[in-house]
Parts: structure tokens; C-alpha cells; sequence
């Protein structure tokens, strides 16, 4: 399996104890799964992780934290310094960047909580029929769908 994690996802994997996203995480670190990274989703995580707002709400979430999950994850996963394909995503454009490195590196999943991203296999508009011809097969699903479809593979 290919997954590419969505920044809500890891983020929920930091902060929430017991949960599917951490469960996901942890299987990354064991190379249960290739994680797959690129320098625009890397800025992202560090942008939002490291952000004021979300630091306030969440002590937990320290800069070493962020920075020592960042290093594990690029160690473990696979690296696209900068994704050649193009896909402008009108209805969340921020979401291009994790759509793009999941072409480029032909990724069998996309583990988010974002309904735009979660919609975009089954929208019936321009956006979504890109999506299947370019990501043939691949899965954009939750940490907890992704467990309760993929956790016996993963042993957890």
C-alpha cells in the first residue's frame, strides 16, 4: 500500500490519544505501508502543526514533536521533492498538493477527514472524473475506514 496522509489526518494522529489516525501513524512507523511525502505537503504539516492557533489548543503538539515526526515519516515513506502533475481542484485548492503527489507516486490511498477530499472519488463533476482516470482504484477513506478495511493486513 501507497497512503498518502492528509495534514488533518497526521494532525489528529498527534493530538488525540487512542485513535484510528495514530493507529495509522504508528503502522507507518513499523513500514506496515509506504508513506508517501513531497516537499509542498511537508511545508503544509509544518505550517498548520506549528501554527500559533493550533499549538494554543493543543500543548501537546510541541516543535520537537512535529519536527521528530516529520524526520520519521520522510526517513520511512518515499520523497517527491516537487510532483510534475498538475490537478487545480477548484472546490478546495489546497487539497491540488496532496492529489498531485498521489499521481506522481501512484498512491493506493489518501487517508483524510476533509469532505472534499473524502467526495472526490464518487463526485459525478469534472474534478472526480479526473480523479478516476488518473487514480484508478485508489481509495480516499478516513483513518477508521482505512483500519476497518486494511487492519488485519497491517496487524493492528
Amino acid at each position: 500500500m501507497r497512503i498518502v496522509f492528509d495534514t488533518n489526518t497526521l494532525l489528529r494522529s498527534l493530538v488525540v490519544g487512542p485513535s484510528a489516525a495514530a493507529t495509522v501513524r504508528r503502522a507507518a512507523e513499523r513500514r506496515a505501508f509506504i508513506t508517501l511525502l513531497s516537499k509542498p505537503v511537508l511545508d503544509e504539516y509544518r505550517a498548520v502543526l506549528t501554527n500559533e492557533q493550533i499549538v494554543g489548543r493543543f500543548p501537546e503538539i510541541t516543535p520537537e514533536l512535529v519536527e521528530i515526526t516529520i524526520r520519521r515519516l520522510r526517513f520511512l515513506g518515499e520523497y517527491l521533492r516537487s510532483p510534475t502533475s498538475q490537478f487545480p481542484y477548484q472546490r478546495d485548492p489546497g487539497d491540488s498538493k496532496f492529489i498531485e503527489l498521489a499521481i506522481d507516486l501512484r498512491a493506493t490511498h489518501i487517508l483524510s477527514f476533509d469532505k472534499d477530499l473524502l467526495s472526490l472519488p464518487r463526485n459525478r463533476g469534472d474534478a472526480g472524473r479526473r480523479f478516476r482516470q488518473r487514480l484508478r482504484g485508489a481509495e480516499v477513506v478516513d483513518a477508521g475506514e482505512f483500519l476497518r478495511k486494511h487492519g488485519a493486513e497491517l496487524n493492528v
